[in-house]
């Protein structure tokens, strides 16, 4: 089975590989730009690093790049907030099934794909463009494993039937200045989300530091779910992790991680995200007016919640 596993793995990195050679060739520069709504989907190589950006109309600006692929090691998670979102299989090493919010150029999805070949991955995203992008210049490839609808994240959790349970959820999700829907964000999503849980199962979400409300939304997120953790990239991403399965210390995450590591190989440390993760007190001392933040609800957006986007 380990041996199967392992040929299956090879011919599928040869594959991706087969499909970044024409990116591979090209010169650096825009290699991919196509109009999607208020953005240009804009697709740049530098080197062998391949970076996917949302740019507005208005003013021809970004400052969230969505998507890195390294061209000599397609399978490295070059961002370490995607690495993080890989510790949900600290919770759940072999998943059956995984929900993820958000597609980008599919980094994580076409990682999990490969290291986790008997494990269905659902994705949503709203942006037919994006996806596009992602099967041109990031080497992802659909089968009956790996699946993405356009539909919104949320929309398409509330239409699973009620028996449909996954072991990881993930949710993704901004535009290019960095916007992330409120209703990706409430104590009800994440009683959604909760509902659509397996027992053991365990939900991840990539949050902006420098977000206004960030206390509110990892305070929401508390409310919900018994443990929660969060593993912090330098001032940029959190990455939060919500668990109501048996609570994990510390000790055992590291130790879990090691596991994975040493099973996997992955060519970056998720030990190393693992040892970041904060939890309990440590947690709580490391976010700002925690202890006053209020909870998100769908009907009572925070005023000043939208002011950030373009209308």
């Amino acid at each position: 089975m380990i041996d199967q596993q392992k040929n299956w793995q090879t011919l599928n990195l040869a594959n991706i590989q087969q499909r970044l050679a024409w990116v591979q060739q090209q010169p650096d520069g825009v290699v991919f730009c196509k109009d999607s709504g208020v953005h240009y989907v804009t697709v740049r190589k530098d080197k062998s690093q391949v970076k996917l950006s949302l740019v507005e109309k208005v003013n021809l600006h970004t400052d969230l790049l969505q998507s890195v692929l390294d061209l000599n090691n397609p399978l490295h998670l070059v961002s370490e907030y995607t690495q993080a979102m890989l510790l949900g299989l600290i919770w759940q090493n072999q998943p059956q099934r995984i929900y993820i919010a958000g597609f980008g150029g599919g980094r994580i999805p076409l990682v999990l794909h490969h290291y986790l070949p008997e494990t269905v991955i659902e994705c949503a995203d709203v942006d037919p463009i994006a996806i596009e992008a992602a099967t041109q210049c990031f080497g992802v490839q659909f089968d009956s494993r790996l699946s993405v609808t356009i539909q919104d994240g949320r929309e398409y959790l509330e239409q699973q039937s009620s028996d449909i349970q996954y072991d990881i959820i993930m949710t993704d999700v901004f535009f290019g200045n960095g916007y992330s829907p409120h209703r990706l964000a409430t104590k009800e999503f994440y009683q959604l989300c909760e509902k659509h849980l397996s027992s053991e199962g365990v939900v991840l979400v990539n949050l902006l530091q420098r977000d206004e409300f960030y206390a509110e939304k990892v305070k929401t997120f508390q409310s919900i779910f018994s443990q929660v953790c969060v593993s912090p990239w330098k001032d940029i991403n959190s990455v939060l992790i919500g668990s109501n399965s048996p609570i994990l210390e510390r000790s055992e995450i590291v130790s879990r991680a090691k596991y994975l590591q040493d099973g996997h190989e992955f060519s970056f440390s998720l030990i190393d995200r693992a040892l970041d993760i904060r939890v309990g007190r440590e947690l709580a001392e490391s976010i700002a007016n925690l202890d006053k933040a209020q909870i998100l609800h769908d009907d009572s957006p925070p005023v000043g919640y939208f002011d950030s986007w373009l209308f």
